[in-house]
């Protein structure tokens, strides 16, 4: 039995989407929902400074949704859109949100980071960032949220959860750091993307993707598109 669901796409990278990916992931909820499916029953986000998973929380509380959150790493520094530069850090204040709620924070260094004098492996990490980073900026930085997850036992090798940040969600199998690229039902999957940026703005600065012809209408479903023939 195949499952339906319309991709939702931003025009643009950034977190300034991260109410839309809440709005995707509800949506992405319901369709399953609606057409007899067992809906993920965890949520792992990764978050700057806590906002993605107090929006998710708030969602997705009545469900029994599990929210993980997942953040950088201490002493992690990042760039503004403006090229300031920051560390960013959850607040205390909504640290103490988390635990009210027993939403688990993760900090720790991230699967793909680079290590200090190990050129070889920082040159294979590099290219799967990169290849990885083809779907857009985020999609690395989700996928390595769930490594985390994993690793720290908080999500289970094999279980079925959403991978979330600021401006993309995708559907997962878990897998743990070192076997996630198994060939078999312990590696890792990405199973649907619930939404992402249709333009990467920020990391490749690509232009716009023309709309599609009106005289070629375009439809999709399940992400897949295909174009309707015309008249001859």
């Amino acid at each position: 039995m195949s499952k339906m669901y319309k991709v939702q796409y931003f025009g643009s990278e950034g977190r300034e989407n991260l109410s839309s990916v809440i709005k995707a992931i509800k949506l992405f909820m319901n369709a399953t929902l609606s057409q007899g499916f067992a809906i993920p029953q965890k949520i792992v986000f990764l978050t700057r400074e806590g906002e993605g998973p107090m929006l998710a929380h708030s969602q997705f509380q009545s469900q029994g949704v599990k929210i993980i959150a997942v953040t950088f790493p201490r002493h992690y520094a990042a760039k503004r859109a403006d090229n300031s530069i920051f560390m960013p850090e959850i607040p205390d204040k909504i640290q103490r949100f988390f635990r009210a709620f027993e939403i688990p924070i993760i900090t720790n260094r991230l699967p793909f980071d680079n290590i200090e004098g190990a050129d070889g492996h920082n040159r294979e990490m590099s290219l799967i960032r990169d290849a990885l980073g083809l779907f857009g900026g985020s999609i690395p930085l989700a996928i390595q949220a769930v490594l985390q997850a994993t690793d720290a036992g908080y999500v289970n090798i094999g279980e079925q959860v959403i991978a979330a940040t600021g401006d993309a969600a995708l559907l997962v199998t878990a897998s743990t750091t070192r076997l996630f690229l198994r060939k078999d039902n312990r590696g890792f999957a990405v199973n649907e993307i619930i939404c992402k940026p249709r333009s990467l703005t920020m990391t490749r600065k690509t232009p716009a993707p023309e709309l599609p012809n009106p005289e070629r209408p375009v439809s999709q479903i399940e992400g897949t598109t295909t174009s309707e023939p015309t008249e001859k």
